[in-house]
């Protein structure tokens, strides 16, 4: 099964965006791929996914907050915090307030060798 996550980024977005962010000016919202001069096929994106439920958490995300166990080698880790839900995206406090992995968090998801881009 193939879940599309992308968000449409609406001009109130970019707008309420470019009042609360200096990156959004150069056009760098949300999580993006930069593609200049290239292909960029959609197969290089296909992986197996597990998605964690943290929307309960509004500070820091630590590794006793996921099951780490469920997490396989080569898998996608992706992390629902419902911040979007709750404030907008854009606005000053979701740039400013939102959750973020631990280090200890994110040591271990590379230790176990998961999928992810640079």
């Amino acid at each position: 099964m193939y879940i599309d996550i992308t968000l449409k980024v609406t001009p109130k977005m970019i707008q309420e965006a470019n009042g609360n962010e200096k990156k959004t000016f150069t056009g760098h919202l949300g999580t993006h791929f930069d593609v200049m001069n290239k292909e960029f096929p959609l197969d290089y994106i296909k992986r197996d996914m597990i998605i964690f439920d943290v929307s309960y958490i509004r500070d820091e995300i630590d590794i006793n907050d996921i099951n780490l166990g469920l997490v396989r080698e080569n898998i996608f880790v992706a992390f629902y915090t419902g911040f979007m839900d709750e404030l907008g995206y854009g606005t000053k406090r979701y740039f400013k307030e939102h959750p973020q992995l631990s280090y200890e968090l994110i040591d271990a998801l590379l230790d176990k060798h998961i999928s992810y881009e640079l």
